[in-house]
């Protein structure tokens, strides 16, 4: 089972208070991940950052699977996240960086999780900065298979956003793929295609953008 999920979260769009809502959060959480987030240390988390956390990875988790399945529906409430883990230094520091590239995440204080739906069961891997929140899922708790990037940018609109991303994503896949003519369309299902010379590699990628931020992340098998 290999695909590719991931979403960025701009935590400086965000309406706090609206997420802080029952009737809001209530179609994103469920009651066990109420009471994951009442286990946390008091400290380490804002809830209105927990919800949006949830939503990253309930939202990478859907992009996975859904390019398995193209008939998954995405539910919020109904991908259920478990087995939160603080990072050793929870402390959330600002992203000061203008972009961020990565295999894997060795060495970075994530927080991880488990996000299940219908008999799947996937991981999670999510960073948290001040400006947002970015999560990334694979199929296996290791990710040295997984290519990720961040970066800010100034222009929020979609056309150009969507622009930004694939051309972000495909300078970090020329890097590593030996192949011509990279180009990022889209399938029948609305879902992201590598392609060399118009024809599809097979390299599965996500693609996601939020206010100032977007981000990638793909799976490449460094053992072929």
């Amino acid at each position: 089972m290999t695909s590719a999920g991931n979403d960025i979260v701009s935590l400086t769009a965000i309406n706090v208070t609206r997420t802080k809502g029952p009737e809001f959060y209530s179609k994103i959480i469920s009651e066990s991940e109420k009471e994951l987030f009442a286990g946390l240390d008091g400290d380490a988390l804002l809830f209105e950052h927990y919800v949006w956390l949830l939503w990253s990875v309930k939202e990478a988790a859907f992009k996975y699977l859904h390019r398995l399945d193209p008939e998954t529906v995405f539910t919020p409430v109904k991908f259920v996240v478990s087995g939160l883990e603080v990072p050793k230094t929870a402390a959330i520091s600002g992203f000061e960086a203008q972009e961020m590239i990565a295999n894997g995440f060795e060495g970075l204080l994530v927080w991880n999780s488990v996000v299940s739906f219908k008999g799947h069961t996937l991981y999670a891997k999510t960073i948290i900065h001040l400006e947002l929140i970015s999560s990334v899922v694979n199929h296996s708790k290791n990710f040295s298979d997984v290519f990720w990037g961040i970066k800010r940018v100034e222009d929020t609109g979609y056309k150009f956003q969507s622009a930004a991303v694939r051309q972000f994503a495909i300078r970090h896949l020329q890097e590593i793929l030996s192949l011509s003519q990279l180009t990022i369309g889209k399938n029948q299902d609305e879902v992201p295609v590598l392609l060399s010379d118009n024809v599809d590699t097979g390299v599965p990628i996500s693609l996601s953008h939020h206010g100032n931020w977007i981000g990638y992340s793909f799976y490449n098998d460094n053992s072929k």
